[in-house]
């Protein structure tokens, strides 16, 4: 760990040289392509040729490089050397180069450069033979710096394009679904410490059915990691577009295939936040979890139907009660009284669910489906010809429930049903008991 620690330190130290052009990038590090014009001699400040330049030369490669080049002055003393890796013994190399550089040609500056895989990664400037305050630099071109930070991460990075508005990443990402939320956040803002000056970061997520790209601005991205941001302001600083393997999709209309693939993430999304609620967890995973829920929610909503009508109401059924539980069944279908707990909404995917219970952390009952209040009154002198046939919700709502209000719910089969709330028990800070009744209206 503290290996990690200390190469975590050495990678998000400033690159200086590079971004004020000093450093130019040579193609390989072969004789031919030197960065450094050839000299007459180490007084040249070009590349030298001389006995001291060669024997440091050689010293450099003995100590683990696989090139170097060095460039002699009376002012400077500049080594560039191709490192064996970039790991926790990057920095101690440097500083070790550095002193044969000052034995060999002790003047004012000292100027050692790391490179891997021909890319600029470390610099080290010692300044009138001050061991003591050596300073050290992160040198990476930005994309290739956002690319090597992102291995803390179960990722594949693809591509990485830096420009003065907009850092973007193309991934595919490999953990499971229950981090995703917070490796996103994570990932970033640490681009965003990569690259500062842009106005957004985007990440594209590459899968097998196509891709989703998401983009946060930068002032948000420093809102959320300052805490500014509340949970219910997550969903709205995340610009979402999909586009899926048949080809391009509006941004906001769908992210998933199909309707079921939507479904199934909604389900996982939604038993995500209520796991974490039971076991605990701290409120930073609740709030991410229940971001992503509010995306599966509203990607699977894009699939749903735009009409607000329902089916004819007709006469009103036998009065039924049901008790919903947050920690047991918690799911209603209405046309067949079947009750589901969580662990079983996957098997709903064709058909969806009628009513559920929200385990949030609140004090009155919640339910979630797409009901209308219809004021006060009571199922046992409801007239059903007063139910209205369309207005309902086209995306499902979740609200207090009332006692003494009657409520209509348009069902995933589009008929309706009226419910009453009967009792309420709250059975743990987030656990609830919700017991109602209910009728479907059509008979039933």
């Amino acid at each position: 760990m503290k290996g990690k620690a200390l190469l975590m330190i050495l990678l998000l130290l400033g690159g200086y040289l590079y971004l004020n052009g000093y450093i130019k990038i040579p193609d390989n590090l072969s004789p031919d392509n030197n960065p450094y014009p050839p000299g007459e001699g180490s007084g040249s400040g070009g590349f030298s040729t001389g006995e001291v330049a060669q024997g440091l030369r050689g010293t450099v490669i003995e100590m683990g490089a696989s090139d170097a080049y060095v460039s002699l002055s009376g002012e400077r003393t500049l080594v560039q050397f191709e490192a064996p890796a970039v790991n926790e013994a990057l920095m101690g190399m440097a500083y070790e180069v550095a002193k044969k550089a000052y034995e060999a040609n002790p003047a004012k500056e000292v100027r050692v450069e790391a490179y891997y895989l021909g890319e600029p990664v470390l610099g080290l400037t010692i300044n009138n033979g001050n061991f003591d305050n050596p300073e050290f630099e992160d040198i990476r071109r930005p994309e290739f710096k956002v690319e090597s930070d992102l291995w803390l991460f179960d990722v594949l990075v693809h591509n990485v394009t830096v420009t003065n508005e907009t850092a973007s990443v193309t991934l595919e990402y490999l953990a499971d679904g229950e981090g995703f939320w917070k490796d996103y956040f994570a990932m970033s803002f640490l681009i965003l410490e990569d690259a500062p000056w842009v106005e957004e970061v985007s990440i594209t997520y590459l899968a097998d059915n196509g891709s989703l790209t998401l983009s946060t601005s930068s002032d948000d991205i420093l809102r959320l990691h300052s805490g500014e941001i509340t949970a219910d302001e997550l969903p709205n600083i995340v610009h979402i577009s999909a586009e899926n393997a048949g080809g391009s999709v509006e941004p906001g209309a769908t992210c998933a295939p199909s309707k079921e693939e939507a479904y199934r993430l909604f389900v996982q999304a939604y038993n995500n936040v209520t796991s974490l609620q039971a076991s605990g967890a701290s409120d930073e995973e609740i709030q991410e979890a229940y971001a992503k829920y509010q995306k599966a929610r509203a990607c699977y909503e894009s699939f749903l139907t735009t009409t607000t009508s329902a089916a004819p109401i007709g006469e009103m059924g036998e009065i039924k009660s049901a008790t919903l539980d947050t920690e047991g069944t918690m799911v209603m279908k209405f046309s067949t009284g079947e009750l589901w707990n969580s662990d079983q909404l996957s098997q709903l995917t064709g058909e969806g669910y009628d009513l559920m219970a929200e385990p949030w952390c609140v004090e009155y009952p919640a339910l979630l489906g797409h009901w209308i209040d219809l004021g006060e009154g009571s199922l046992d002198t409801l007239d059903p010809r007063v139910v209205p046939a369309s207005g309902y919700p086209v995306g499902e709502v979740s609200g207090e429930i009332e006692m003494g209000h009657v409520y209509v719910n348009r069902n995933a089969d589009g008929t309706l049903t009226a419910f009453e709330l009967v009792s309420h028990e709250k059975t743990g800070d987030c656990s609830h008991r919700i017991t109602i009744r209910y009728a479907n209206l059509g008979g039933g």
